[in-house]
Parts: C-alpha cells; sequence; structure tokens
C-alpha cells in the first residue's frame, strides 16, 4: 500500500498521522503529489536565540511559523530525533521528560509530535498542517480483475489493475517550516 492509499477521509488526514497511521509528511510518490515536504518553507534561525539542542531548533522552528500568522498543531520528526529528546538528561542524570518507567504521549512545546520514517534521521517539521493542505480524495480504491485480456484465459491467469484518484493542494506552505538538526 503506497503511503497515499491510507488517506481515504481526506479532511481528518492529520488525525490519522497522530493515531499512527501510515505517515504523510512527504506524499511525493510522482511528479502530480509534490508532498508537503517539499513546499515548506526552509527553516532560519533568528539572531540572539539560542538554537544548539534539537529542543532549541524545533522552538524555533516553531516561532518561525507564528511570525508566519500560523497557530502550529504539530511536529513530525524521525523516531531516532525524537529518542535522542526524550534521552536528554539533567545535571543529576534524570530525564528531562519525566520517568521512563511510564507511558507517555510525546509531546513538545505543548503540541503533538509524530515520530515518522517520513523524515530521514536529523530532518522535522512543524506547523499547522491542517491550514497548510488539504488532500482531495476523487475516487476511492478501484480494483480491476480481468480474465479477457490477451491469453489470460487459454493460460488460465487474470489480469489486475488498482487506481486510486487524489490531488494534495498545498494551500498555505508558509504554515509549515521544515528544517535538520546539523548544528554548525
Amino acid at each position: 500500500m503506497t503511503p497515499a492509499a491510507s488517506w481515504a477521509a481526506c479532511p481528518d488526514w492529520w488525525e490519522k498521522l497522530q493515531a499512527g497511521a501510515t505517515p504523510i509528511p512527504d506524499l511525493a510518490l510522482d511528479a502530480n503529489l509534490t508532498g508537503l515536504i517539499t513546499v515548506a518553507t526552509a527553516y532560519a534561525a533568528p539572531e540572539g536565540l539560542p538554537d544548539e539542542t534539537r529542543i532549541d531548533r524545533l522552538r524555533l522552528g516553531l516561532l518561525q511559523v507564528a511570525l508566519a500568522n500560523f497557530a502550529a498543531n504539530g511536529i513530525t520528526l524521525n523516531p531516532i530525533d525524537w529518542a535522542a529528546i526524550e534521552l536528554l538528561k539533567d545535571a543529576q542524570g534524570r530525564y528531562i521528560f519525566g520517568n521512563p518507567n511510564e507511558q507517555a504521549t510525546p509531546r513538545l512545546w505543548g503540541l503533538d509530535v509524530i515520530p515518522t520514517l517520513s523524515h530521514s534521521a536529523g530532518e522535522w517539521m512543524c506547523g499547522n498542517f491542517q491550514m497548510a493542505a488539504t488532500l482531495y480524495d476523487r475516487q476511492e480504491h478501484e480494483v480491476l480483475i480481468s480474465s479477457e485480456h490477451g491469453t489470460n484465459f487459454i493460460d488460465g491467469m487474470k489480469t489486475m489493475k488498482g487506481s486510486k484518484r487524489l490531488a494534495l493542494a498545498n494551500k498555505r506552505p508558509a504554515a509549515l517550516v521544515t528544517g535538520g538538526f546539523t548544528f554548525a
């Protein structure tokens, strides 16, 4: 199944991503679906603010979204980077993000964090995903099976054809900011 194939109910794709469904941040499957990462605004560090850790970088990305006049509703990053953030400890060796014995919903700066393999290690994206893009689903999954193609009937074979019609409209690319965790 392609990443776009599980997104039949278009308006709730962000909720599906939060619930752990197939990743969507980059739907760039072909030339007709540009994806979100490819159109998101590149991260630009502001002058005079700390930019030394992954947490700092994500907070400054959220600031960039706010300065573009959007209210961020989520953060996506690679699971390796989220694990690195969760493993941060204070000077006394205590985990910053709570007790490792308890299950907690991934959250940072009051927003849901979605660890996804759609990002390579060291990449992240934040912003208002619902305002940035809309996935239009024109046609449900269609699977056709035929024995009347070529010599299928004689050979005892079947031909199968599957299709899905959808479009991703990137309405407000400034609502998303993407960057990396490479520090100079």
